[in-house]
């Protein structure tokens, strides 16, 4: 039986417990008795009493217990964890130890590998999801330009923050232009829909908002990778090392709720999965998907691509103050698992490998 037990946490704790050596050490697969529970943690995209991570491949595995079924047979209990402090909150549960595997998007991920936390990048569950700006009833805000003054919240330290920065810069705007308050989604949706701010800036979940007054006034959609977010699954460093055949068990469900997600056959059915288990509306997950090739999107590959765009977060983090040290992006990345999966489940021609530049290799 799934668990939907959220973790709270009265105070913050420190990011730096594993410290830089312990970064640097090489991992080593040794055997060891495998653990009884596997411990998964995820920002809470759900509304609605329906712990969620929103509109990616975890979802498929959460809403269709494939986690849960695959390792029943050796009493293993899968532990579901949904934080309404997304990255931050995430990042606290696994400094203290109290996560084994969590899903992440790109900016929240680097921000905690940059200050410390012993992860490994073991499989993408998302590329390219867009960002909206949601706009209080009786609010006009039609450019990016016209935020200028605006009050606006942004769950800061999630993928989201990246992405309101690059956009704020194309009208030469930065946060300090902007009244900019840092809020979790779910008050965040309550502050817009009240008009106690002007405008709330996140995922495609803003959508649930229009039947109150509220107007999606900005997208990223179409502005290129600068304007969107990637998302993956990382374990802990002492779970890769301990259970090293568990972790291969884990990423293989994943791959096989990756090329399910990937057919085009099953955008509708995709689609009423992500809301069932959500509790957010159709429309805003059919708006996100719209025009997008699934099987690109959902590719679980940690090709040069994917792995650029991470060293892009990285470095706009950097230029944006938004990260203050930096770390080896490739070395953090253990492809090994998604490419023993696909030999597994004979989906070696599934997906086309991403160079550098995120474009398909041998495409014309």
């Amino acid at each position: 039986m799934t668990q939907q037990n959220p973790l709270a946490f009265s105070t913050r704790r420190s990011l730096l417990v594993a410290g830089a050596a312990a970064l640097a050490a090489p991992m080593v697969l040794r055997a060891q008795s495998p653990a009884k529970v596997i411990r998964i943690g995820s920002p809470d995209l759900g509304t609605a009493g329906k712990p969620s991570p929103g509109g990616s491949v975890f979802a498929v595995l959460q809403a269709n217990k494939w986690l849960e079924d695959e390792f029943a047979k050796d009493g293993i209990k899968i532990e579901w964890n949904f934080f309404r402090g997304a990255g931050p909150a995430v990042h606290e549960a696994l400094s203290a130890k109290q996560l084994d595997i969590v899903s992440l998007g790109d900016l929240a991920a680097v921000i905690g590998r940059a200050r410390g936390l012993p992860t490994r990048f073991i499989a993408a569950t998302g590329r390219g999801s867009n960002s909206y700006l949601a706009t209080a009833p009786g609010v006009s805000i039609k450019t990016v330009a016209d935020l200028k003054g605006k009050k606006v919240t942004v769950l800061k330290g999630t993928a989201y923050q990246r992405t309101f920065d690059n956009l704020l810069a194309t009208a030469g705007l930065t946060e300090k232009d902007v009244k900019l308050i840092n809020m979790d989604w779910p008050t965040s949706k309550a502050a817009v829909v009240a008009g106690q701010i002007d405008a709330t800036f996140g995922g495609s979940d803003l959508f649930l908002l229009k039947p109150q007054g509220v107007q999606i006034a900005l997208s990223t959609k179409g502005r290129g990778p600068d304007y969107t977010i990637n998302s993956g699954i990382l374990a802990t460093e002492d779970f890769v090392a301990q259970n090293p055949q568990l972790t291969q068990r884990l990423v293989t469900q994943l791959v096989r709720a990756a090329h399910w997600s990937s057919q085009e056959g099953n955008r509708e059915a995709l689609i009423k999965l992500y809301a069932d288990n959500s509790g957010n509306p159709e429309l805003s997950f059919r708006e996100e998907l719209a025009g997008d090739n699934l099987n690109a999107r959902y590719s679980p590959l940690l090709d040069e691509g994917f792995i650029a765009g991470y060293q892009g977060v990285l470095d706009d983090g950097v230029k944006l103050g938004l990260i203050r040290q930096t770390f080896d992006v490739k070395a953090w990345f253990q492809p090994a698992f998604v490419q023993q999966a696909l030999k597994d489940l004979k989906l070696d021609k599934q997906w086309r490998e991403t160079d550098a530049a995120g474009k398909a290799k041998g495409a014309a």
